[in-house]
């Protein structure tokens, strides 16, 4: 996995961790990813016990990360008819269980635009392509299941992967967040065993 944007896992998998002021775009340091570990287990670890999980209706993806207990969601738009909404089939936004009990919080347009967003390409009838706004070298197809439920899907390694969360090691810095590494959990969708990502980073 080479060709980090630089912005890419500060950004897109910490959460609300980084304040929007300390993130002028040219004097971030540069990020280099060491090497990227897979591991296969029959049941899906839990990053942390102690840290809140959305539960809303058609939630395809949910980052948390080490700093607080804010929780990015990624949710499947879907007409009465089940299928995807064509012109926006994924939708972000926070729950901010650090500061609001959970309450339901719009992405900021700098989020939107420069972090979390999630741009979309229709790839086959019903299914889509989604990249994140920070992230471009690595895209999910969002899709319905067989069992007619909505999952965003990827490749690690060789599998195709159900992904149900990421979880970023991070710790405050003086101007942005330290990145250790960042995990990506799922399932794979031929064997159903339980698959992990690690992401280490240089920073």
């Amino acid at each position: 996995m080479t060709g980090i944007d630089r912005r890419g896992l500060i950004l897109s998998a910490l959460g609300g961790a980084v304040a929007a002021p300390a993130l002028a775009q040219d004097s971030l340091p540069p990020i280099a990813v060491r090497r990227s570990e897979i591991s296969v287990s029959r049941s899906l670890p839990v990053a942390r016990p102690d840290l809140p999980v959305p539960a809303d209706p058609g939630m395809l993806v949910y980052i948390q990360q080490a700093i607080d207990k804010n929780v990015l969601v990624y949710l499947a738009k879907q007409g009465p008819d089940g299928k995807l909404d064509p012109r926006n089939p994924v939708e972000v936004f926070w729950r901010r269980y650090n500061d609001a009990d959970g309450a339901r919080r719009p992405l900021s347009f700098f989020e939107r635009v420069f972090a979390f967003g999630v741009s979309t390409q229709r790839v086959a009838d019903g299914r889509y392509s989604a990249r994140l706004a920070s992230y471009r070298d690595r895209d999910a197809v969002v899709e319905i299941g067989e069992d007619g439920k909505p999952r965003a899907v990827m490749k690690i390694g060789q599998r195709t992967v159900r992904i149900v969360y990421a979880y970023a090691m991070a710790e405050r810095g003086r101007f942005i967040p330290k990145v250790h590494y960042v995990d990506i959990h799922g399932f794979d969708i031929a064997s159903g065993e339980a698959v992990r990502e690690r992401i280490r980073l240089d920073m």
